[in-house]
């Protein structure tokens, strides 16, 4: 917990007459911020005290920022308690940091002076918006962290919301997120922007799938299976066969922005499928208010292919809950049920479209199996189901 401390200006009256003038310095202007995305970050960063420009009048916002910096610059927008000085420039506030629960000292394995990338920053930010986390046992994982601070609105993705956790930290963002913690801090952090194209990736990387993100009107609902990245394969009881699911994406057809729009490759060439390969539609053509799910996954062993087949490289999908409108719809073109995706033949592509406007008959699920050859058993295995208002 940190204390805020309030200073107080007063003036004493003792009958002196003459006036004194306070005259306020007006902040350093920069010759290279002047436009800058970072322009408003960096100079609240300078005008409070927690960093400066250079000699020769620049700020160099697209320089990289080294740990040790930013630290030192968390410090002191933080405002936290420093000792005296130590070994080296920075000690007094790389021991600040560690002392307030927000850094351990065996997290900087690399150079304190090199770089500071992405996620190091994202762990420090979140920390220091977290008194839960400050506990110096709490752990949590780097995909975590990457999650809790992009859900936040601590971090923003570059483009098409990448999240770049390796590449290092330039001093606009630094003075960015530094201001996006002390907003948090002061409990406006609900005015904070959600990058919802960096949240897809983050929930992806934690959860593997963004199906809460993208399609939280079908998924967020409560979960009667509960989703588990962890227990996402489907093994036979014979011991012959076993596969996993890697990840299950989602994907908003009409959002041009949706960093996975590119698994689907020439959408000039992509359709639905009818249940006629002759008459399926491209989805082009009309079909773009809607989502797709696209399944990843391989197989871990097939050692009987005479009963599993081998033409699978993952397990199979199956996706349930949803009907047609009409049961016409399908053979006259109308999409209004989940379908099959595919490019050459049925099958080719490992995706379903669900429209935006959809109908349901029972709570929607997901299950994987076993492509086993009847009559051998798929030990079919649902990952998620969910409690849904049929509509």
């Amino acid at each position: 917990m940190f204390k805020k401390i309030t200073a107080f200006g007063f003036a004493l009256s003792i009958g002196i007459t003459t006036a004194i003038h306070v005259i306020n310095a007006d902040p350093p202007a920069f010759s290279d911020i002047t436009g800058h995305w970072g322009q408003q970050a960096i100079m609240k960063a300078v005008e409070g005290g927690i960093v400066d420009g250079y000699p020769d009048g620049t700020f160099k916002p697209d320089m990289d920022v080294s740990r040790a910096e930013f630290i030192t610059m968390l410090t002191k927008a933080l405002k936290l308690k420093t000792s005296e000085e130590g070994a080296t420039w920075y000690s007094k506030y790389n021991n600040a940091v560690v002392e307030a629960g927000i850094h351990r000292y065996e997290e900087f394995s690399q150079d304190i002076n090199g770089a500071i990338t992405r996620q190091e920053m994202m762990r420090l930010s979140l920390r220091a918006t977290r008194p839960d986390l400050q506990y110096p046992e709490v752990e949590i994982t780097d995909k975590a962290v990457v999650y809790q601070a992009v859900k936040t609105g601590l971090i923003q993705g570059l483009d098409r919301g990448a999240l770049g956790l390796d590449q290092a930290t330039t001093r606009a963002q630094a003075m960015t997120v530094v201001d996006r913690v002390l907003q948090a801090n002061r409990g406006e952090g609900d005015k904070l922007i959600v990058d919802k194209q960096a949240l897809n990736l983050a929930e992806l990387e934690l959860r593997k799938t963004n199906i809460f993100t993208v399609m939280p009107e079908i998924f967020g609902g409560t979960q009667i299976v509960k989703w588990n990245p962890d227990n996402l394969s489907v093994e036979t009881g014979d011991g012959l066969y076993k596969a996993t699911m890697d990840q299950i994406i989602a994907i908003d057809l009409e959002d041009p922005d949706d960093p996975n729009l590119s698994l689907l490759g020439d959408f000039d060439t992509l359709k639905w499928y009818t249940g006629l390969k002759v008459n399926s539609p491209y989805i082009k053509d009309g079909y773009m208010n809607s989502y797709v799910l696209y399944f990843k996954g391989h197989v871990d062993f097939n050692n009987d292919p005479s009963i599993y087949k081998d033409t699978f490289k993952q397990p199979n999908f199956t996706l349930y809950g949803f009907k047609s409108n009409e049961p016409t719809d399908k053979q006259n073109g109308i999409l209004s049920n989940a379908a099959p995706l595919f490019r050459d033949s049925p099958g080719d592509i490992p995706a379903l479209i669900i429209p935006k406007k959809y109908f349901l008959d029972s709570d929607v699920a997901i299950s994987i199996s076993a492509p086993a050859i009847p009559p051998a058993k798929n030990y079919n295995k649902r990952i998620i189901s969910i409690s849904t208002s049929k509509k």
